[in-house]
This record gives C-alpha cells, structure tokens and sequence, in this order.
C-alpha cells in the first residue's frame, strides 16, 4: 500500500514553503467513512503537516466527493469568495483536475493566484493546464511485491508471522500548479 498519510504531507509542505497563509484542503464528503478510507487518509496527512507548521485547518477542510465533476461544483463556489484560499491540496488528481478547470472559468491565474496539488498521478496529471502537481506511488514494485506475496509460501504455513502488508514511499511530482517551472 501507499503511505496515504504521510505523502499528503509533502505537497503540503511544499506549498507551504512557496509561502501560502491561507491554504485549503479539498477532501472528504459525509459519506466518506473515516476510519480505513486512504483519501480520509490524505486529508489528515494534510491536518498533520499543516499543524506541525503551526498552521490553522479551522474552516479549511472542503468537502467535496471524489470525482472531477462535483469538486468543480464546489470550487466554482470556493473560489468566487473574495476570501478565496491561494493553496489547495486536493486528496485526489480528479478532484485537483476540477479545480482548475474552475479556476481557469473564473479567470483565476494557476499557479500566479492560486496553487493546487493532488495525489495518486493519474496520467491526465501531466497533460492539465497547467500540469498538476501530485504524489505519485511506486506502482511498479507495488505490483511485483504483490507477485511476490501470493507466490510466497511461507505464508500459507499455519501460524506464520510474515508481514502480510508492505507500505511504499511516494513522490512529490513537481509541475508547473504549484509556482514551480
């Protein structure tokens, strides 16, 4: 699995340190079951880093389903307040993808006035305008440490005490949404 509670951590810390005062987080709605879920997962990894930096979350938590369509809906709102936030983390690519695209409706300039990161690197990442900054997970040898475990004997032995869950560091994709060229 993929630490989704410590990679959060690294976008936020990174738009952190491009200096952003108010800053957002575009996760979990009222169906999202808190406990086990890995995008309630990134939005405390999100909390965490931000109260490490002494940061307030009051009023900072935007709930919005998971998917392109509805995080749109709720950024076009978000965004039009003269409030607005100028960092927003996303907990997924897909919600991230729609917050440019409000943000590009309302004329906000991404990543001038605002900056968003997502997670998960879905391959429409690289190709938004501009390319999203995302946490990208070691895929790859996720899926040969899978191989590996079903191939594995020794877990089928009664009794066995191998470690049955392996967690994989991510990466920090840097593009150009976070102020970054």
């Amino acid at each position: 699995v993929t630490d989704h509670m410590g990679a959060p951590q690294l976008p936020t810390r990174h738009l952190l340190q491009h200096g952003h005062y108010y800053f957002a987080s575009i996760g979990a709605n009222d169906n999202t079951p808190w406990v086990g879920d890995p995008v309630a997962d990134h939005v405390e990894g999100w909390r965490r880093a931000m109260l490490e930096a002494g940061r307030s979350i009051e009023g900072r938590l935007i709930e919005a389903p998971y998917n392109r369509y509805d995080a749109y809906t709720v950024a076009l709102e978000v965004l039009a307040r003269p409030d607005r936030p100028t960092a927003i983390f996303c907990a997924t690519d897909d919600q991230a993808i729609g917050v440019l695209r409000a943000a590009r409706e309302l004329r906000i300039d991404v990543p001038g006035e605002l900056a968003v990161a997502g997670f998960d690197d879905v391959k429409e990442a690289a190709l938004t305008d501009p390319p999203l900054t995302t946490i990208a997970s070691d895929r790859p040898a996720m899926a040969r440490a899978a191989v590996d475990l079903v191939l594995d004997d020794g877990l089928r032995v009664a009794g066995s005490r191998r470690e049955r869950l392996k967690q994989f560091p991510s990466a920090l994709v840097i593009r150009r949404s976070c102020g970054c060229r």
